[in-house]
């Protein structure tokens, strides 16, 4: 496969950080106290694992099939998206603060950690996708990118169960307001849009002549 400049720099940078994700999970796995939180940590490195070893592979030319690159499948946390709303309003919570001296890392700082390691994953993937030239490089790119962002969420669910990140609620009245807003409007024949995707009454997106409703965690 050939690269050009541009986009072998990028995935070079995506393999970088990944291996500092990886190994501060390692870190993060040795000082985890929380049965829940260490099998999601234990889920998603796992699955860096495995994207890092395809990207590698990519990369040193050996002819793997991107098309199939992992991406993640939100596993057993206590909350899943679709299943469960998170909380939403500002709880009393103790008060956080940095720790300078700190020798141990607690659960909640782990957990934090983890969050912004893929949101920054999300957005750096995201970042190298667009400057690809190689569709199927391009779209391993997008892959590791959506699975940064599933993991983010799934790490989000957990500590917004725990009270560690409150959702503000805004006032109803602000909401209702901001609602009514926007109205639907229509592009060509019955709302399709130039890249087959159309909305349905109730807001859901679909494929044009296909199944109507996309699987998030699908391949």
């Amino acid at each position: 496969m050939k690269f050009g400049t541009h986009e072998a720099m990028e995935v070079h940078e995506v393999l970088s950080e990944n291996t500092c994700m990886i190994d501060h999970y390692a870190m993060y796995l040795n000082q985890c106290q929380d049965p829940e939180l260490r099998r999601v940590l234990e889920r998603q490195q796992r699955h860096m694992v495995d994207t890092y070893n395809t990207m590698v592979n990519v990369m040193q030319g050996q002819g793997i099939d991107v098309s199939g690159a992992p991406r993640i499948t939100m596993g057993s946390t206590t909350r899943m998206a679709g299943e469960n709303q998170p909380d939403y309003g500002m709880q009393q919570a103790a008060p956080v603060m940095p720790k300078p001296e700190a020798k141990t890392l607690s659960d909640r700082a782990i957990s934090m950690g983890a969050l912004v390691f893929h949101k920054c994953g999300a957005i750096r993937s995201t970042s190298a996708a667009l400057e690809c030239a190689n569709p199927n490089l391009r779209n391993m790119l997008a892959t590791a990118a959506r699975s940064c962002m599933e993991m983010s969420y799934e790490i989000f669910q957990y500590m917004n169960q725990k009270g560690w990140y409150p959702v503000p609620a805004m006032p109803e009245s602000v909401m209702n307001q901001m609602q009514q807003t926007y109205q639907p409007t229509m592009v060509g024949q019955g709302g399709q849009t130039g890249y087959g995707v159309q909305m349905s009454p109730g807001g859901q997106t679909g494929k044009a002549g296909q199944m109507g409703q996309i699987n998030p965690y699908g391949h």
